[in-house]
This record gives C-alpha cells, sequence and structure tokens, in this order.
C-alpha cells in the first residue's frame, strides 16, 4: 500500500486580496491549514497577514517565518524565506502551518499577502503582561547522502509542466523525512502533495523537501510516494531526475557507558553519569559551549519578568517547557545535599564537576528570580497554553508570562524551599567558589525572612501553578529551610523554629511538596534528640512491609500510581542518609539498595532510560520525541507509536504500576513522563550507595543483598500516614 498524500483544499487569489483560509484538520490542542496566493506582481519579499477570530498560542508555517504575533495571538505576520523571496506574476505561493490553542481550536483566519516587508506598529509590554518570545535555531541534521534512493517517475508532460512521482521504500521505520531532489534540466516550482519545497538552488537543479505535518511517517517495507507537480523551461521532454529520502527520525547519538570502576550489581558509575545529562537535556535559556546534548539549542531567551527582569536560564520542569520554581528548587536541594554527604561517590566516579555544574544551572536562574529582598518569581509559562504544544523548546513561539510571590503574596513554602537551595549550594560551593557561596547565603536569608515573616501558601497566591503544582502545607518546608540555615550559621533562631514545626509523624511520602521524613532525619543529625530517631524508625515501619504501604509482587514499595519510582527513590535515599547517622543501617540500606535496584533492571528492565539492554523508548517528552529539523513535530508525533527520535539518556521514568505493570507509550504521562524531581531523590540515593561500596558498606559487600525486601522489624499495622 503506498503512502499517498492528497493536497489540502486551497485558495487562490490576487495578490492584496483577503482570503478565508481553509483549515483542514483541527484537534484538541491545535488545527492545521493551508492558503495559496496566486501572484499577480512581480515581488522580491512578501509578507503574508494572518488574522483570527480566536487566540492562537502558537503558530508553525513551514514555507514563511513567523515575525511577529499581536493583539494577543489574534495576528500574525509572516514573512517569506530567503529561498522564496522571488515571486513572479502566475506563481502559486502556499503557505502551510499548524497552529495551536486551548481545547479543540477551529479558529476563522483570514489571510492577506502584501509585497515587501510590511511590518506591524511596535509592541510593547504593558503592565503584568508578558511577550511571546522570539524562536531560536534547534540543531538540524547534517544532511550526509545517507537514506533511501528513488528514480523520477514521469506520469504525464505538458511541455513546460509535468506530474512526478519519486517512490522510496524506507528499510526502517520513517518519523519525519527530507527529500534531496536532483533534476536533469531545471525545474522553477515544485508543488508537492506529501511535503513542502523548502529550499533550493539557484539554477534549479537540487531541491530539498520535507513532510508536511500530517505525512511524517512510512514503515520500514512499505513505499512511500512523493508525488508532485513541476514547472520546468524549454518544453519537453520533462526532466529526468533521483532523489535520496533522509530519515529524520533517527538520531545516530550515543553514549558510551562510564568505566565500570567497582563489582557492584549495577554500574553507578553509569547511573550518575546519565542522570546529570538528563538535567543538561531539560536546560533552558542559552546554553553553554559546553553543552553535550546535541539536539538541544538555546530557548526561551525572551524569558523576563513583569519588570523586563531577565529570567532566563533554569530547567524545564518535565516533557512540558514550564519552569515550576517549586520543585526546581527542590531538586537543586536534593541534589546538592547528595553532593555535601557523598562527595566521595561522585569524585570517584568522575563526576564531580558535571554535578556541581549541573546544580549551578538552577542556582543561577533562581537568583535571577529574587529580584527583591520580599520579591520571588516563582514560574515562567502558562501551563494551558504550554500543555497544548507538542514540539521542542527552541521553537516555541507562544507567551510565557510569569509569577512571583511578595510579602503582600505570600508563598511560604517556596520561599523556604529556595531557602533551602541557596544554602545547600552555598555549602556546596564553599571552597571551590567563596564569592557565589556567601551570595547564595545572603538570598538564603532574605527569602527565609520573607517566608518566615509573611506566611501563605504559594499556590494560593499564584493560581497559574495550582492545577500542576499545588501545595498543600507549609509547616514541613519552614522547618527544612530552618534547618539548612541552621546548618550554615549555626544561629540559635534557625534550630527553633526548624524544632518549633517538626512533624513526628510518620511520614506519607517524600517529595516536592513533603519533607516530613528529610526533617526527621535532619534533626536527628544535628540533634541527636532521641524523639527525632523515634520519628525516623516510625516513618519506615509505616513504608517497610508489614506496615501501611503496599508492595507489588516484585517489591516496590507502591506510595501511587502517579510517580511511583520516585516515592520509592525518595524514601530509599533518606532511609540511606539515616542509615549513615546510625539508624537501623543494616536494614535500612538493604531496604533502600533494594528499591533502588527495582529501578535500575531486578524486574529485567529498567526504568532508567539508556541504561542496561531493556529500558522506556518513548518518554512523554517533548523535545526528545521531535524529528530532527526542518522536519515538523506536533500532536502527531505524541500519538504515533513509534519511539522517541532521540534518546532522553539518564532520565527516570514515572514507574509500574501496583501489579508491576507497565506500558511505554508516549502518551501514557502517569507512567511515562519524566521530571526534575523524580531524578534528584533517585540520583542522590545512587550516589550514597556508590559511598557505601567506596566504604566497603554496601549491603552486597555484607552478603545482605536479598531483593525483595522482607523484614520482621515491620508491623507498622495501623499506623496512619499523610502527605
Amino acid at each position: 500500500m503506498l503512502w499517498y498524500i492528497c493536497a489540502l483544499t486551497v485558495a487562490l487569489v490576487h495578490v492584496g486580496a483577503d482570503v478565508d483560509v481553509p483549515i483542514s484538520s483541527h484537534w484538541n490542542g491545535g488545527f492545521q491549514g493551508e492558503v495559496c496566493f496566486t501572484i499577480a506582481e512581480e515581488m522580491h519579499s512578501w509578507t503574508v497577514i494572518l488574522t483570527s477570530d480566536q487566540p492562537i498560542s502558537s503558530l508553525e508555517a513551514y514555507t514563511a517565518v513567523v515575525a511577529e504575533t499581536s493583539d494577543g495571538g489574534k495576528v500574525f505576520v509572516l514573512h517569506n524565506k530567503d529561498w522564496n523571496k522571488d515571486e513572479h506574476v502566475g506563481d502559486k505561493l502556499c503557505i502551510g502551518f499548524q497552529g495551536h490553542g486551548n481545547g479543540d481550536i477551529n479558529p476563522k483566519i483570514t489571510a492577506a499577502i502584501h509585497a515587501g516587508d510590511v511590518t506591524s506598529p511596535p509592541i510593547t509590554a504593558g503592565p503584568g503582561q508578558t511577550l511571546p518570545p522570539t524562536t531560536t535555531p534547534r540543531p538540524t541534521l547534517p544532511y550526509t547522502g545517507e537514506g533511501f534512493p528513488s528514480t523520477l517517475k514521469i506520469n504525464a508532460d505538458w511541455g513546460n509542466r509535468f506530474d512526478g512521482e519519486f517512490d522510496f521504500t524506507p528499510t526502517e521505520n520513517v518519523m519525519g523525512w527530507v527529500a534531496n531532489i536532483t533534476f536533469t534540466k531545471p525545474v522553477t516550482k515544485m508543488e508537492v502533495m506529501a511535503g513542502d519545497a523548502i529550499s533550493h538552488s539557484a539554477d534549479g537543479l537540487n531541491w530539498v523537501v520535507v513532510n508536511k505535518p500530517d505525512h511524517p511517517s512510512a514503515h520500514a517495507g512499505t513505499p512511500l510516494a512523493l508525488k508532485f507537480f513541476g514547472n520546468f523551461d524549454g518544453g519537453s521532454p520533462a526532466p529526468g531526475g533521483t532523489a535520496i529520502l533522509t530519515n529524520l527520525g533517527r538520531d545516530k547519538w550515543t553514549v558510551t557507558p562510564a568505566a565500570d570502576t567497582d563489582k557492584s550489581k549495577y554500574n553507578y558509575n553509569d547511573v550518575l553519569y546519565k542522570s546529570i545529562l538528563f538535567y543538561e537535556a531539560q536546560r533552558s535559556g542559552k546554553l553553554p559551549s559546553t553543552n553535550r546534548i546535541p539536539y538541544r539549542g538555546d530557548s526561551a531567551l525572551g524569558d523576563k519578568g513583569v519588570g523586563g527582569e531577565d529570567l532566563t536560564g533554569g530547567w524545564y520542569d518535565a516533557g512540558d517547557h514550564v519552569k515550576f520554581n517549586f520543585p526546581m528548587a527542590y531538586s537543586a536541594a536534593i541534589l546538592g545535599w547528595g553532593y555535601l554527604m557523598y562527595s566521595d561517590a561522585y569524585k570517584a566516579a568522575g563526576q564531580e564537576d558535571y554535578l556541581l555544574d549541573s546544580i549551578k544551572w538552577p542556582l543561577d536562574y533562581l537568583l535571577k528570580c529574587h529580584t527583591k529582598p520580599d520579591e520571588l518569581y516563582v514560574q515562567v509559562g502558562d501551563g494551558g497554553a504550554d500543555h497544548s504544544y507538542w514540539g521542542p523548546p527552541e521553537q516555541m513561539t507562544m507567551a510565557r508570562p510569569s509569577y512571583k510571590i511578595s510579602a503582600s503574596k505570600p508563598g511560604t513554602d517556596v520561599a523556604m524551599e529556595t531557602a533551602a537551595a541557596f544554602a545547600i549550594g552555598s555549602l556546596a560551593f564553599k571552597d571551590k567558589n567563596p564569592t557565589y557561596s556567601a551570595t547564595l547565603l545572603q538570598h538564603a536569608k532574605q527569602l527565609w525572612e520573607l517566608g518566615n515573616n509573611h506566611r501563605g501558601i504559594y499556590s494560593d497566591s499564584v493560581q497559574a501553578a495550582a492545577a500542576y503544582y499545588r501545595s498543600y502545607n507549609i509547616t514541613d518546608e519552614l522547618s527544612w529551610g530552618s534547618i539548612w540555615l541552621y546548618q550554615v550559621t549555626n544561629d540559635p533562631k534557625y534550630l527553633e523554629v526548624a524544632e518549633k514545626y517538626f512533624d513526628p509523624e510518620p511520614a506519607w511520602g517524600m517529595s516536592w511538596d513533603d519533607k516530613t521524613i528529610v526533617n526527621q532525619v535532619m534533626l536527628y543529625k544535628l540533634t541527636k534528640k532521641e524523639i527525632y530517631k523515634t520519628a525516623v524508625e516510625g516513618s519506615y515501619k509505616f513504608w517497610f512491609p508489614g506496615g501501611s504501604i503496599p508492595y507489588t509482587p516484585k517489591g516496590l514499595a507502591y506510595r501511587l500510581q502517579w510517580g511511583s519510582l520516585r516515592y520509592s527513590s525518595n524514601m530509599a535515599m533518606a532511609a540511606l542518609v539515616a542509615a549513615d547517622a546510625g539508624i537501623n543501617p543494616t536494614e535500612y540500606r538493604r531496604w533502600a539498595m533494594c528499591q533502588i535496584h527495582y529501578a535500575l533492571g531486578d524486574t529485567g528492565f529498567s526504568y532508567l532510560i539508556g541504561f542496561g539492554n531493556k529500558y522506556p523508548h518513548s518518554p512523554h517528552h517533548r523535545s526528545s520525541s521531535c524529528p530532527n529539523l526542518p522536519a515538523p513535530c506536533g500532536p502527531f508525533i505524541m500519538s504515533s507509536k513509534e519511539p522517541n527520535v532521540h534518546t532522553l539518556y539518564g532520565a527516570l521514568v514515572g514507574g509500574p504500576g501496583q501489579s508491576d505493570d507497565y506500558t511505554d507509550d508516549r502518551s501514557n504521562y502517569v507512567n511515562n513522563e519524566v521530571a526534575c524531581d523524580y531524578n534528584a531523590g533517585f540520583q542522590t540515593a545512587v550516589a550514597a550507595l556508590k559511598s557505601l561500596w567506596l566504604r566497603t558498606e554496601h549491603p552486597q559487600q555484607k552478603g545482605d543483598d536479598k531483593c525483595p525486601f522482607t523484614s520482621g522489624s515491620g508491623g507498622a499495622g495501623g499506623v496512619v500516614g499523610r502527605r
């Protein structure tokens, strides 16, 4: 069966006339259309203005540059690309595009074409308004001549125009493609059914065609037909031609595993290496020259505060492109804490410098967000608009509003979390960068004062965060932030607050919103008071077999379906820290090891992407799923069953269901999304296990590594935990 591509219905008009643009298809979050103009005057540059009856969050045009957006996303100004700037009388110019918005959007759009560069009046941001960012280049796959060949078939020859076809038979599944065509006679115009002609040589002998959004794929062994009409001069016969079709849905970049310097069951060096790579793949802003992720480029360079403050940088939260500062600060804090505890592991694995560089990236961004002593930006990007866009961050065009807390709009939880991240960072960089360390501590103190003196839940003040990272409590962050300020300063006022808000109840689970267990562990480390040790033991009786947490048949402590591995990994990390503080070290270390080893492959499957022989290939993650440029990306990629184009090395997926069931499906964001906070506790737990190996205290070295974990000291029975 041939993969034929049908032409969209088009409107043919003269230069300057308004035309209704047909929308060929629409779906939840997007739509697709194309408009064509018959050129009535010579043009050496042109502008098309699209006007919609409703806001469009972003627009992607395949044969034009989206130059401006105005009127709240209702007006888009498109300029020619360099290769199609010259249009002659009688030519037909077609512009296909894909738009994104909220819900099942089906806008009414009109279009007008003008000769020359027509621009709209300068747009300035009003109070509280954030303008769309300028798109930035995404790395493009260089054309190497590799691919699937075909020879031109002429279906009809009308003297100066012909009906042509290239038939390709790919030997691998294709997700996005580009065809490089060589003709034997100059071709002056191509009208392609399956794709868009995006460039050609000055002599008309070489053309480049990329797939349209609704025709990205072909299965191995199934013919793909590229049908088109071509114009040529000089009369019959029509040109001959050859073409190479390159699969843009394949990335040859691979990562060599880190050297396995230990004899442990799993290569902890490789886990640390790849987990740090995942955080580099999540970077927003201007990337450094040392960027190690070849498919990532600069992005969101227009992120600003309401007063124009520079808010570029930081990490994208998960599979999307919003910067949620609460889980970002939490992740930076947990990773930094892991370095303070287990720097020996990072040094031995050759990852110390990479780890410090990794946590400095979000810390630098969070410093930018702390614009005044009593003001902290806590989010950049709108979740609704962002989640309706499936594409790489480098090509975002939707507005990215910013949100902040202050004395009048309090957010104790996020202020204290950020203070903890800064305090931990100040310790991590104390010897290597004393000036930076002092800056972090100064900001930590100011944010502690803001959070302590102006109490409130941040998601009550910032409603934009409530649907995604709603906070349910502030007392755990009051204790957590105070613990770390005390750790750095030894000022008793911080310890007083930390102990005041200590929670002795069993920990429901550890996450960006629940610091109960780590508060218990840290207060015991700092004070050695029996009350804190008792609390830690109560939490793990609640979590161990025989307690109140269910277990999967293969031994995973199963707190929730959404991100099941996050909770088990986080509690494993805290157990390893508690063990190092002298609390039931043998039992806690074996339980923690079993939880981490479950994630790494004890079930026969690794939930860490790129680690082991069997691991997820289709995480719910936009950037890694999109084909190489110039192929378009969109919702059709998300719903495809093809694996992600790029391997998202080191990302921990959400995890299995309660019966150890798991489906590697990109649309399954419950089990198959990734997130910065998922990796933080997990990576720190692996560093702890690596450190144990270096100290000859690992359960495997002691012959106590049997999994799944069983314990005769569980039995918390009816103990009830809470978030």
